[in-house]
C-alpha cells in the first residue's frame, strides 16, 4: 500500500472519501446528541416518533453537504484551476522555446542543459555538443573582460540583460547577435537557472551599414550637384554678367562720343550676353526642378529629357506615349516628379555605362496605373545580375518606385541592351 504524508493524504481520492466518512459519522453523533438528550426529553410527549425518524437525515443533509463542499470539492476546483494555470505556462514556454529565436537554459553555475533548434540553426551547435559547456564557447574574443564583467554585475542585481554581443558560430564565422538573459529563482529565492533568447542580427547590422553607405552617396552626389551648378554660375552666368557690364561701359563712352564704333554693335553684343545668361539660368532651374512638368506635364517633360540628353550624348532619344492628355492631367506632382528622376537616372546609366547608340522611352496610362520604359540598344545586364551594394543608381529607382506603391523590372528585351519598366498605380 503507498504511503502518503498526511497532508497529501487528504488531498488524495483515498483522503477525501475517509474525510466524507468521518464527517457523516461525526455529523450523525452530533445529531444523536441532539436529538435524543436535548429535544427527545423536551417535546418527546408532544411530537409523533416518526417526525424524529425524519429529522434526523434531514439534519444529516443540511449539516454534511455544505462541509462536503467545502472539504472535497473546492480543493479539487483550486487544484484543477492551478493545473490549468500551470499547463498554459508550459504551453507558453514550450512555444517560445520552438520559436525562431535561439534559447538556451543554464544551471546557476552557468553551465548549459539544454538548447532548442533556433540555437543550432544560428550557432551550428547541436543540443549534444554544448550540453555540459558554458556560453563561453560562442566566446569572438571581440569584447574585452570588463565587458562581461559588467554584464554580469547587471544581470545579479536586476536578474535581466540585453544587449548587442558578438560571437561565433562553430564554422568559425562571427556574427552580431541580440542577446536577452533572465534569471529564474527558485522557491528559495536564490539564481536556480539562467534563460538565454538571442537572435542573428547580421542582416540588420548590414542593412544599417548599407544605408549608411547610401546616406553617405546620397550627400557626396548632393555636393557634387551643388558645386556642378555653383560653377555653372560662377563661369558662365558670371562671366557673362561680367562681359555684360563691360560692354554697357563701352556703350556709355560711345554714347557720350569718346568711341569710335557704333552703338548697335555693341547692343547687338550686349542682347547676345543676355540670351546667353537667359539660357543658363533656365538650365540651372531646370537641373533642380524641371519646371515643365509644372507647365505642360510628364510627357512634355520626358520629351524634353530625352532631346536634352540626345543634344548632350549623341545618343538618339525619342519617347513613344498614347496621346491622351486628359489622364496625364490627373498624375499628382509626386508621381510625376518620381517617374520623371526614374527617368532621368536611367538615360545617366545609359550614357555612363551601356554604349548604346539608341533610346527608347514608352509612357502609358490609364485609370488604374502607369506603365514607364526605358530600353536601350546598348551591352546590358550579364545574365544572373542582381543589384549590387553599390549600384546606388538601381537602387535609387527602386527605392522611388517603393515610395509610389509600385514595381520596377530590369531585364534584357529579345534585340539585346537594358530594359527598366516601372508601373506604378494611378494616384489623384
Amino acid at each position: 500500500m503507498t504511503k502518503y504524508p498526511m497532508k497529501d493524504f487528504f488531498n488524495s481520492p483515498r483522503g477525501g472519501m475517509l474525510s466524507i466518512a468521518l464527517l457523516i459519522m461525526a455529523a450523525e453523533f452530533l445529531i444523536m446528541v441532539l436529538i435524543e438528550i436535548i429535544l427527545k426529553p423536551i417535546y418527546g410527549s408532544t411530537i409523533p416518533e416518526i417526525f424524529w425518524e425524519f429529522m434526523d437525515p434531514v439534519l444529516l443533509i443540511i449539516i454534511v453537504t455544505p462541509w462536503i463542499y467545502v472539504v472535497t470539492v473546492r480543493p479539487r476546483e483550486k487544484q484543477q484551476a492551478l493545473l490549468q494555470q500551470q499547463f498554459n505556462e508550459l504551453s507558453i514556454t514550450a512555444v517560445t522555446f520552438d520559436s525562431r529565436e535561439g534559447v538556451v537554459v543554464t544551471d546557476a553555475n552557468n553551465k548549459i542543459l539544454k538548447v532548442n533548434h533556433a540555437f543550432t540553426e544560428i550557432t551550428g551547435y547541436s543540443n549534444e555538443e554544448v550540453i555540459g559547456q558554458t556560453p563561453g564557447l560562442l566566446n569572438s574574443g571581440r569584447h574585452d573582460p570588463g565587458f562581461y564583467r559588467d554584464m554580469w554585475k547587471i544581470l545579479v542585481r536586476d536578474k535581466f540583460w540585453c544587449g548587442e554581443i558578438w560571437n561565433r558560430k562553430k564554422n568559425g564565422a562571427i556574427y552580431p547577435e541580440w542577446l536577452a538573459i533572465t534569471a529564474v529563482l527558485g522557491a528559495d529565492g536564490q539564481i536556480s537557472n539562467y534563460v538565454g533568447l538571442f537572435s542573428d542580427i547580421s542582416e540588420r547590422k548590414a542593412s544599417e551599414q548599407q544605408l549608411r553607405k547610401l546616406t553617405a552617396h546620397i550627400q557626396a552626389a548632393r555636393e557634387e550637384e551643388k558645386t556642378r551648378i555653383a560653377r555653372e554660375i560662377h563661369d558662365d552666368l558670371g562671366g557673362t554678367l561680367t562681359a555684360l557690364k563691360m560692354e554697357t561701359y563701352h556703350l556709355t563712352e560711345e554714347l557720350s562720343g569718346n568711341e569710335p564704333s557704333s552703338p548697335q554693335e555693341r547692343v547687338e553684343s550686349m542682347t547676345q550676353l543676355i540670351d546667353h545668361a537667359v539660357g543658363v539660368t533656365r538650365r540651372v532651374i531646370s537641373d533642380l526642378h524641371p519646371t515643365v512638368i509644372d507647365d505642360l506635364g510628364l510627357v512634355a517633360a520626358l520629351e524634353w529629357q530625352c532631346k536634352q540628353f540626345g543634344k548632350r550624348t549623341g545618343i538618339a532619344c525619342e519617347v513613344i506615349c498614347a496621346d491622351d492628355r486628359d489622364e496625364e492631367n490627373k498624375l499628382d506632382k509626386t508621381t510625376a516628379i518620381n517617374l520623371f528622376r526614374i527617368c532621368q537616372e536611367a538615360l545617366t546609366n545609359v550614357a555612363r555605362h551601356s554604349g548604346a547608340s539608341r533610346v527608347n522611352v514608352e509612357y502609358h496610362q490609364d485609370d488604374a496605373e502607369i506603365m514607364l520604359s526605358i530600353c536601350d540598344n546598348g551591352h546590358g545586364l550579364p545574365e544572373g545580375h542582381t543589384i549590387a551594394q553599390t549600384s546606388y543608381g538601381m537602387r535609387g529607382m527602386c527605392e522611388r518606385v517603393a515610395q509610389l506603391d509600385g514595381k520596377v523590372a530590369f531585364d534584357s528585351p529579345s534585340g539585346g541592351g537594358l530594359r527598366v519598366t516601372v508601373t506604378v498605380p494611378c494616384r489623384a
